[in-house]
């Protein structure tokens, strides 16, 4: 079986992973619930805050392109802001239908690679957009228990267990990539730590190798701190963009409440709770976080919605899930066929230019 049929029949069993799981949530969510009465919801919805739903996404897509086009820039690279939002969308695209968001980043190292980015410089450009929108979480998370202690406090009691291995896994994963941007000798002696006990339980088969690998990707984020050092303002302008991206991605959650004419609803409230959502559920090894992220969608909305708590989530859920699947999916066919036209036009070029030395040596 071929590498590409393998890696198409994985993203389709995630996909199916996604649906069933999906499905058995819904299910078990609204099985108490006439769907007649949803949908007459759902139908009666205010469409200006949806259409403002749907440009809130698009910016939350178009923002990591804007960070690709800075960091590039900075690198001195040349990938045209049409190129960065292409890969954006590859990204965002095999996020959602990988566990735990973690299929995007590799193929746009691929697809960078056929642009003729230096495999090292991607991978910077990608780690360097990873930690900044770890953090922005952290940070947006820490900037809502502030403002609201006691509404915030109220709200993880209600979905504890999924909030305490969420944040675990979040901040143990940012502070981590802090730890290699910041002291990479210190990331080089936890990672070997954990490299030693691996081997002593047998599970790290290849201890040397493994140990050989981690020193090559530290040496990588030496070359990060360096360039954090040396672009300040870059990474100003990236942690902004990347706020302001998180703040767009939340947001819809509130237009959907305005949309659906819920009355009273705090736009601080339904933010701090879609950002506590998040940070319970984004790195869970499911595709899509699906049925955990609809479970707790419910449980921590209910307080804002009210009754209309399952309509509000297949409105959220259908703008920031599988809308967003399907158009990046679609700008991900588009990047394709288009970055295969590339590689053919470079490989003809090259083909051209062997043999026209080959005639006259």
């Amino acid at each position: 079986m071929s590498s590409s049929l393998k890696k198409f029949l994985k993203y389709t069993l995630n996909v199916l992973l996604i649906i069933g799981i999906t499905y058995f949530a819904l299910h078990t969510l609204f099985k108490d619930n006439e769907p007649g009465v949803i949908l007459k919801k759902i139908g009666e919805a205010d469409i200006k805050w949806i259409m403002v739903a749907v440009l809130l996404m698009v910016f939350f897509v178009c923002g990591e392109s804007i960070q690709f086009r800075m960091l590039f820039k900075g690198m001195k690279q040349k990938v045209s802001f049409i190129k960065c939002i292409l890969l954006s969308n590859i990204g965002f695209f095999f996020s959602q239908i990988t566990p735990g968001a973690s299929g995007g980043q590799p193929l746009q190292i691929v697809y960078m690679t056929k642009l003729g980015v230096n495999a090292f410089v991607s991978t910077l450009v990608c780690m360097m957009v990873t930690l900044v929108y770890k953090l922005s979480l952290v940070v947006l998370f820490l900037i809502a228990l502030i403002i609201k202690p006691v509404f915030v406090g109220n709200a993880i009691f209600d979905v504890l267990l999924f909030f305490i291995i969420g944040i675990v896994i979040q901040a143990g994963f940012g502070l981590f990539l802090l730890a290699c941007v910041l002291k990479p000798s210190l990331a080089a002696g936890v990672v070997n730590w954990f490299i030693n006990i691996g081997a002593k339980l047998h599970l790290v088969k290849r201890p040397d190798e493994t140990r050989k690998k981690a020193e090559n990707s530290i040496k990588q984020y030496e070359m990060a701190s360096d360039f954090i050092k040396g672009n300040k303002l870059i990474m100003l302008k990236m942690a902004i963009i990347t706020i302001l991206q998180r703040l767009a991605y939340f947001g819809v959650a509130f237009c959907v409440a305005m949309a659906l004419k819920i009355e009273d609803c705090n736009p601080i409230e339904i933010i701090a709770l879609q950002i506590i959502l998040s940070l319970a559920v984004d790195m869970l090894p499911i595709p899509g976080a699906s049925g955990a992220n609809e479970i707790l969608f419910v449980r921590l909305q209910t307080m804002i919605f009210g009754q209309a708590v399952s309509a509000g989530l297949l409105l959220n859920r259908g703008i920031t899930y599988y809308f967003l699947a399907i158009v990046t999916g679609v700008f991900t066919l588009i990047a394709h066929i288009y970055f295969k036209r590339i590689k053919a036009k470079a490989d003809s070029k090259a083909l051209a230019k062997a043999e026209e030395q080959s005639e006259h040596p």
